[in-house]
């Protein structure tokens, strides 16, 4: 079982598909008589909330860039809750080869994700937060090729499952501050064992010996007329 080596890259699929859900997001500045300014794009990075604020530090606040986003995973956990029968098998036939492929039940595993919206003006994260959380009632679904030669989709839900607002100051009180939106969710994947291939069977050869038949008179009765599959 251990040593045979495969890799389907399941995981990271599911990080890149959980970004694109948030990459396309955009914050509009106007005057107070409403007319449009400026129309910006939210930049999405895979970076941890610390490593940003530790940037922040460093940057002036004419060169810091927000509005921002950050997403990363934080860890994943198997739920067997969700888990099938043990004993199943997914089976595809190549008609090609002549072989059946057989993988066995995958594992459901639950990963942890947190979402960073990093913004200077309140009015920017309110325009961010409200773009994303009415899609979430509680989960959104996203669909991944888990496995493209197996044609293998799913439906991967995503639960929003928290959400914090704070008011960070690093360094110099005055000019230093940011206000972060932490929004915690939980996605619903799975990982696969390895694929085998199976011969199939497609011609079965078939012999017996019919056992002796006696008639009320215990005597062998010739067998002569009887056929398989067919009349007398």
């Amino acid at each position: 079982m251990f040593g045979t080596t495969f890799y389907y890259g399941t995981t990271k699929k599911l990080i890149i598909a959980f970004g694109s859900v948030f990459n396309n997001i955009h914050i509009q500045r106007k005057e107070s008589d409403g007319t449009l300014i400026k129309d910006i794009q939210v930049p999405l990075a895979y970076e941890s909330r610390k490593k940003y604020l530790a940037r922040l530090i460093q940057d002036s606040k004419k060169n810091r860039q927000v509005p921002r986003m950050g997403f990363i995973m934080t860890g994943m956990t198997a739920d067997y809750s969700r888990s099938p029968n043990q004993m199943n098998e997914y089976k595809f036939t190549s008609l090609v080869a002549g072989k059946a492929t057989i993988m066995y039940t995958p594992i459901p595993y639950n990963y942890s994700f947190t979402l960073d919206v990093y913004v200077d003006y309140m009015d920017d994260g309110l325009q961010i937060i409200e773009q994303i959380l009415p899609y979430f009632q509680p989960d959104f679904n996203i669909v991944i090729e888990e496995i493209p030669a197996l044609e293998l989709k799913r439906d991967i839900p995503i639960e929003l499952t928290g959400l914090t607002l704070t008011d960070e100051f690093e360094g110099d009180f005055s000019e230093q501050r940011i206000v972060n939106w932490n929004l915690d969710f939980e996605v619903k994947g799975w990982l696969y064992p390895p694929i085998r291939e199976q011969e199939i069977v497609e011609e079965v050869d078939v012999s017996y010996t019919l056992p002796d038949i006696v008639d009320e008179n215990d005597e062998l009765i010739d067998q002569g007329w009887v056929s398989v599959g067919g009349s007398t």
